[in-house]
C-alpha cells in the first residue's frame, strides 16, 4: 500500500476569478490510498474546499460529483482523524495549520508503518529553488520535522 496526495478538479470557479471569461475550472487536493500491488485506487469521497460538493474519487486526478450534495456524514473530517493520532502530532498539524489531505497522509503513514515518508508542513519559493519543512515517518510511530531546500518543486 502507498499512499499519495493529488488534484481533483470540481465544475467550480474560484470567487477572485468569477469576472473572467476564460477562468479555470477549481482544482483542490485529496489524499487516496493505493494498493500498489494491483496499482488501484481505493475509491473515497472527498469534497470540495471552494463550493462543498461532494466528489467520488476512483483514480489519481480523476473524479465525479456525488449528485450535486453539499454534506456527506460518512465523509472523514480533521476532527475523526486527530483522534487517532498522537496528541504531539496533532499538535504539529494543528501548528502548521494543516489540510485534511495532510491530516490523512498522516494517518496513513502512522497506521501502515511507512517508514521514511513524509508530507510537506509548509513551503516557499526563494529565489530559484523552494524550501520548507517536511514531517517524517520514522521508527517506532515517531515522526521528525526536517528542514528541506530543493530547485525541484516539492509536493
Amino acid at each position: 500500500m502507498r499512499g499519495m496526495k493529488h488534484l481533483v478538479q470540481c465544475r467550480c470557479i474560484l470567487p477572485t476569478l468569477k469576472d473572467r471569461n476564460d477562468a479555470p475550472l477549481h482544482s483542490f487536493i485529496v489524499f487516496s490510498v493505493i494498493d500498489s500491488k494491483n496499482n488501484v485506487v481505493f475509491e473515497k469521497h472527498a469534497q470540495c474546499n471552494n463550493c462543498g460538493i461532494v466528489h467520488r474519487v476512483y483514480d489519481l486526478c480523476k473524479s465525479e460529483i456525488v449528485h450535486n450534495k453539499e454534506d456527506l456524514k460518512s465523509a472523514m473530517t480533521i476532527e475523526d482523524i486527530k483522534f487517532t493520532l498522537p496528541e504531539s502530532v496533532v499538535s504539529i498539524l494543528e501548528n502548521y495549520d494543516c489540510d485534511l489531505p495532510t491530516y490523512e497522509h498522516v494517518k496513513f503513514m502512522y497506521d501502515f508503518n511507512t517508514r521514511g515518508d513524509f508530507t510537506v508542513l509548509t513551503k516557499e519559493k526563494t529565489g530559484e529553488q523552494t524550501e520548507g519543512k517536511l514531517l517524517r515517518y520514522k521508527e517506532g510511530k515517531s515522526f521528525s520535522i526536517e528542514p528541506f531546500a530543493t530547485r525541484d518543486e516539492i509536493n
